[in-house]
């Protein structure tokens, strides 16, 4: 492997946490990390750093290892849009910089290409090592990325107000309306008789 380094920790002990926090080495996670320092080289220091993922696979787990970003502290969003892109943005200026997978960037690189689309048998993937060697000897070749400016924050700035359900008395934002969503009929589960 070329590369020492992903926004500044070193490629070795990344994978490591990579597996510890994600449940396997993963090659998204790779040119996640490419990506992230790619757009945040780009906008520049900043205290007020928010990250946009837009897929659920793999870059939300790079943006919390490799940013202060996290889905618990909110500084990070995920829209479920399924394309392999992020934005880094502060969030007092709202100026950033959107980075994204650019399928050009793909030609040349067998074994990324392959495994992004796909194109292999059910469950035949390269060996880890030769999809990393791969992506981090790819590098920025990998993606395009653009300045940009939100025109709000995806993130409220001032505390939510929360109260209890009167239906079912469990805490809920009040932005909601009347009731939670659960009991305006928007539940994922269905409860079952008796309790633990």
């Amino acid at each position: 492997m070329q590369r020492k380094t992903i926004c500044g920790v070193d490629v070795a002990s990344y994978v490591i946490r990579m597996e510890e926090f994600h449940g396997y080495r993963s090659p998204g996670m790779l040119i996640g990390g490419v990506m992230i320092e790619n757009g945040t080289t780009r906008l520049g220091p900043t205290p007020y750093l928010n990250v946009v993922c837009e897929t659920v696979v793999c870059l939300p787990d790079a943006v919390q290892l490799l940013t202060p970003c996290t889905f618990g502290n909110g500084f990070m969003q995920v829209l479920d849009w399924g394309k392999f892109a992020l934005t880094v943005y502060d969030r007092d200026r709202l100026d950033g910089v959107r980075v994204w997978l650019n399928p050009d960037g793909l030609n040349g690189y067998p074994l990324i290409s392959d495994w992004f689309r796909r194109t292999g048998a059910i469950r035949e993937k390269p060996p880890f090592e030769d999809l990393a060697a791969e992506v981090l000897a790819a590098g920025s070749n990998l993606i395009s990325s653009r300045r940009v400016r939100l025109p709000r924050s995806l993130k409220d700035k001032n505390p939510v107000p929360t109260g209890f359900c009167p239906e079912c008395s469990e805490s809920y934002p009040l932005r909601q309306g009347p009731s939670c969503l659960a009991c305006q009929g928007h539940v994922y589960y269905e409860m079952q008789e008796g309790s633990l």
